[in-house]
């Protein structure tokens, strides 16, 4: 295991004394590692964060955390600012390699990949900072939404940050990228694994397999379930048309951390019609409220679960044409 993310570009000033305060600069960046690695090191058992956690860390401090999947991952404090906080990020346990370091403006954030794949694991947000401490939120970025590294679902922005090391008057100038994870897609992947949620994508799953239906598997298993040959409305070329064959969905944020989320069937016919309407409160991953139109008007949730696990049980890809 081992971390990724976007690397950073380190610029050192020139000066008369340019070796000497290279030197004297390269001896700091070791202390502090070599601190790190000593705070890193002594925790004692890991914090799952579940979805989200917001937690303060003092200057010289750090946290383990763990990921729902059980990756294990610390976070320290080297120093901080009223305008940013400079971290460093270790795997559990530590080791050489697998440290990294950023400088992250109050307000902005990170992806990271705890994993050391090519997608991000977590975001890192700086809430609030001063220059004993900062107020820090790590998301957890479901696997689903393949975020890079370093890079935004809605794009990237680069922005420096100067420091100073407190030897001498050797400065760094730290170029970081400042990204923003999509909440709303994390708002509707937190949805889709509600009760409500993972029916209506079991369904887009149902129906994005009847893309392989063919009129002779159709005609064999309308017959194997319904005990007559299909006919009239019933007919591979009719069914077809006004089966769905995907559900798409829309979402919208309509006040901080509440979502309107709309799933809509698409059939060659009928075109886009909507499905089911929630409203979903995100982080705390609450359906305030739900309602099933289009194809499921009029339905409960019960109805609609068990009609679609009587189609399901057809198992093939022509299960969600058979009425």
């Amino acid at each position: 295991m081992g971390f990724r993310k976007h690397h950073h570009t380190m610029m050192h000033h020139p000066g008369r004394k340019g070796n000497g305060r290279t030197l004297l600069a390269a001896i700091v960046v070791i202390i502090v590692v070599v601190a790190a690695y000593a705070v890193l090191s002594s925790g004692s058992g890991s914090r799952q964060i579940g979805q989200n956690y917001t937690f303060a860390l003092q200057k010289g401090s750090a946290q383990n955390l763990m990921l729902n999947n059980g990756e294990q991952f610390a976070v320290y404090l080297n120093y901080s600012t009223p305008s940013a906080a400079y971290l460093y990020l270790s795997s559990i346990p530590i080791f050489q390699g697998q440290t990294v370091s950023m400088g992250i403006q109050k307000g902005q954030t990170e992806n990271v990949s705890v994993s050391g794949s090519q997608y991000a694991d977590i975001e890192v947000r700086v809430v609030s900072s001063n220059a004993t401490g900062a107020l820090l939120s790590i998301v957890q970025i479901p696997a689903g939404l393949r975020i890079s590294t370093g890079n935004s679902v809605s794009g990237t922005t680069v922005s420096t940050i100067a420091s100073s090391t407190t030897a001498g008057s050797t400065s760094v100038s730290t170029s970081v990228p400042t990204t923003t994870v999509n909440t709303s897609a994390l708002a509707v992947a937190a949805f889709n694994k509600s009760s409500v949620g993972t029916l209506i994508t079991d369904y887009a799953s149902l129906y994005k397999n009847t893309q392989s239906c063919t009129p002779s598997l159709y005609n064999q298993t309308f017959i194997s379930t319904q005990h007559t040959a299909p006919s009239g409305q019933n007919t591979y070329a009719n069914v077809s048309k006004v089966t769905p064959y995907e559900i798409t969905y829309s979402v919208s944020e309509v006040s901080a951390g509440t979502y309107n989320i709309t799933y809509s069937t698409v059939s060659k016919l009928l075109g886009s019609k909507a499905a089911l309407s929630a409203q979903f409160a995100y982080p705390s991953n609450v359906t305030i409220t739900y309602s099933f139109e289009g194809v499921f008007s009029g339905q409960t949730y019960s109805q609609v679960l068990s009609y679609y696990s009587s189609q399901d049980s057809i198992g093939n890809a022509c299960a969600a044409l058979i009425p």
